[in-house]
Order: C-alpha cells, then structure tokens, then sequence
C-alpha cells in the first residue's frame, strides 16, 4: 500500500560545523539535461541538509543545450558559479594548459576551474572536491582542484565514463589518441580519488571492466522527485506516463515499438479499455515513434507531449496510473534512469521493459514494479492487462513501491549517505571512523 508521509529521524550534531563542499558539476542548471538534473537535485538535497556547497559549472560545455528555469533549482543555482567554456581558439594557450593540465580536452577550461577553486578556497577553505560526470572532463578539473587545494576528493560516475565508450551506442566514436586521453583520466580517476560513486552497481561493473581495473566505491543512488499536486484524479481514465527521450533522441535508441504493439493488442481485446486508456509521451518527439502511432492508428489513444519543463514532466508523472520505463536493448542494463527515480518516489507503479539483468530486474525481483523483455509485445499486452485491471477494482495501490523504497531515493536520505561518506574523510586520524546507513534515513 501507498507510504504515509513520515518524519526525518536523523540526528545531528549541533556542535558540527556545515560541511564545505566544492562542487564540479559541469552540466548543471539550468540546462536541461539529465545529468544537469541529478546534480541540481544533489545540490539542492545537500544545501537541505545544512552543506555549504559552491558549484562550478558551465553553461556552454555542450552548445545549444535549452534551459530549463523551473523556480525548483532557485537555491541550488544561487550556489552556482557559470565558468563558459573558452570558444576562441588560441593555440598557445591550449598548448600551455594541454601540457600543465595533460588533457587535449577542455583544458583551458580546466585551468579557469583551478584558478576560481583557488581563489575562493582562501576565503571559504573547503572540506571536500566533489566532482560530477558526464561529461569526464569534471573529473579531470576534480584532480586538480584536489590537489592544488589539498583535500579529499570524491568523483561520482553517473553514466559511462564517455558515450562513445557504450557498446552498440550510436555515438561518434573519437580518435585512437582521444581514447587513449580518455582512458588515461578514467584510471587516474578511480586510482586516486578518495572515494569513487556510483549510481547503481552494474555502473561501478562496467567501469571496472572498461578500465580494466578492479576498485572500491560506494553506490549514491539517482535523487527521485515529486510533483508539489497532492493528488490528482484521473477522472476514470487509464493513464500511463513514459517521460523521457526515444529513439533518435536518445544515443542509446530506446524503441517504444514493443510498447505501442503491445498497447495496440491490450485495447483491441477490449472496447471498454480502447475508451478509457490513454498513453502520454513526455519528452521529444521521435519520428519512427510517430510513424509506429500512425501504422497502427492509435491516435485516440497516444498523447504526445513534446518536450516538457522538469517541473511539468512531474505533473505528468502525478497523473499516471502507472508509470513505463523502457530501456535500450543490452544483454544487461548498467543504468539506473533517473525518471526510475522519479516515478517511484511519486508512488507509482512502474512497468520496467528493460534488461533481464541490471537494477529494474533486481527491484522487480523485490517486487517493486513489474519488468518484461523489451522485445515481447505480447509481455507488454499482459502487463498493462494487470494493471489495467487492478485499476477498475480499485487495488492499483498494492503495487506501489514500497515505503523503504521510496524513503532511500528521497533527498534527505540520499544526501546523508553523502555526508556520512565526507564526514569519513574528513575525520581527524584519532578519530574512530563509522559509516551511517541510508536506509536509516526518512523523510517527511
């Protein structure tokens, strides 16, 4: 059943000064972009939790990214400093910080994100360099920072280290030299940070075989956010919610053809359901889904969206019945998609089409959504016909996540764990040093 809503039980201690953290995050908001979401959102959990963050990012890293100004990133963009990426070429100067920084990548940028660390660590003498990927580059200005500064670092790896290095990827692959720079960085990151962070394990797996090098981390899990509707009545409608990019607007190619197959089957069985089922695709529009609409007419029964605010793909997300992840097909899911995050903190049922193996199989296996090979459309069919009708009977409530679940992927919970982690490497050597568990952690 649905989780009543329950107090932070965390105690504190009152003569611990706050945490100071440098933060390198350069996707960030507002950029809309993913991982500009999860480190907004980390941001903004930290700062709830009494941290002093300051957040070097930059808003042209990647050229042409669209904003999103939603009033939920006010206080973590109020900790933000935009360091633009240099766009002018200026051979001498590329050279220079190429040879100091040994990066043939956005080294000058590099440099301006040493050169800033140092200048506001002599007035607000930070505690810990936390540096956030994609792109690898922060991990790269991350190691430096640490070691000009002095301090711990912590270097958390949220999805491949670079897209191009994802097997079956359709990514323009780089040059033999660029790999091997690229390569360099990733051993050099998980040899000497302090402490390395994954989102998922299966994650921490594909890094350790991709550079070939066994190492240490802790799983932080992707923050999972809520729309601020209290509730939402569906007024009768059937609604399921896919929020996120298909397709060619996704480097991986996530398909929606299984979906849309296997919804096709569902309504013709039915012509109560064909009235009262609704499919919503939150997210860019992709043609060949478009085209699958069309060639299988389901036009009354697909709304397609478009592109949302990170606050409206929420609302979204409020309204479902339940919610559809679909993932790319790969013998194993290294992810963990931040709209998983999302939906399961909102409460919702979640159907996984995705891998046998990775985290939707594990939390299926847990029972907290239901997860079907992603090319089976008659899986598809059988499982939105479960859900279908525990929502006529009234019981879609007993496939909500659990309310341990939901309470590891809120904030606060997931922000301590962070802490706790900084606090370790930050203690006095005579100091016994204790790890606290997350899943003590809950939050109103």
């Amino acid at each position: 059943m649905s989780a009543a809503p329950v107090r932070a039980v965390i105690k504190t201690d009152p003569d611990r000064r706050p945490l100071r953290i440098l933060c390198i995050a350069p996707l960030f908001a507002p950029t809309a972009d993913s991982e500009a979401y999860c480190a907004t959102k980390m941001v903004d959990a930290l700062l709830n939790r009494g941290a002093s963050i300051t957040v070097l990012s930059s808003s042209n890293i990647r050229p042409n990214m669209p904003t999103d100004d939603c009033h939920r990133w006010d206080s973590a963009r109020d900790v933000s400093i935009d360091i633009n990426t240099p766009l002018r070429p200026n051979l001498l100067d590329s050279i220079v910080a190429a040879s100091q920084f040994q990066t043939p990548i956005f080294a000058r940028w590099v440099a301006a994100v040493v050169q800033m660390a140092v200048a506001l660590h002599k007035t607000k003498n930070f505690d810990v360099v936390y540096s956030r990927s994609l792109p690898m580059i922060a991990h790269v200005a991350g190691f430096w920072c640490a070691k000009k500064l002095g301090l711990p670092w912590v270097a958390n790896i949220n999805d491949p280290w670079e897209l191009n290095f994802l097997p079956g990827a359709a990514y323009p692959k780089v040059s033999v030299f660029a790999t091997h720079a690229y390569m360099f960085w990733l051993r050099r990151t998980l040899l000497n940070a302090n402490m390395v962070t994954y989102p998922c394990p299966g994650l921490q797996d594909f890094h350790a075989k991709l550079a070939k090098l066994k190492h240490d981390a802790e799983i932080i899990p992707h923050i999972g956010s809520r729309s601020e509707l209290l509730s939402h009545k569906p007024n009768g409608q059937f609604r399921l919610v896919h929020a996120g990019k298909l397709g060619t607007s996704e480097v991986t190619g996530r398909s929606a053809k299984s979906l849309l197959l296997g919804l096709k089957a569902f309504i013709e069985k039915s012509a109560d359901a064909a009235e009262h089922t609704t499919l919503v695709l939150v997210g860019p529009e992709d043609r060949e889904t478009q085209s699958w609409i069309l060639k299988l007419d389901l036009q009354r029964n697909v709304q397609t969206v478009g592109k949302v605010n990170y606050e409206d793909s929420l609302d979204y997300i409020a309204s479902a019945s339940a919610c559809i992840l679909i993932e790319s097909s790969m013998g194993e899911s290294i992810f963990f998609p931040s709209k998983l995050a999302d939906y399961l903190v909102s409460g919702k049922p979640v159907l996984g089409i995705s891998p046998r193996i990775g985290l939707a199989a594990d939390l299926a296996n847990r029972g907290e959504l239901i997860r079907i090979d992603q090319d089976d459309p008659a899986a598809v069919r059988n499982a939105v016909s479960v859900y279908y009708s525990e929502f006529k009977r009234g019981t879609l409530s007993l496939r909500h996540p659990s309310a341990r679940l939901i309470a590891q992927l809120q904030g606060c919970g997931v922000a301590e764990q962070f802490l706790a982690l900084c606090r370790v490497l930050t203690a006095p050597t005579n100091r016994p040093l204790h790890r606290v568990e997350a899943t003590g952690v809950v939050c109103a």
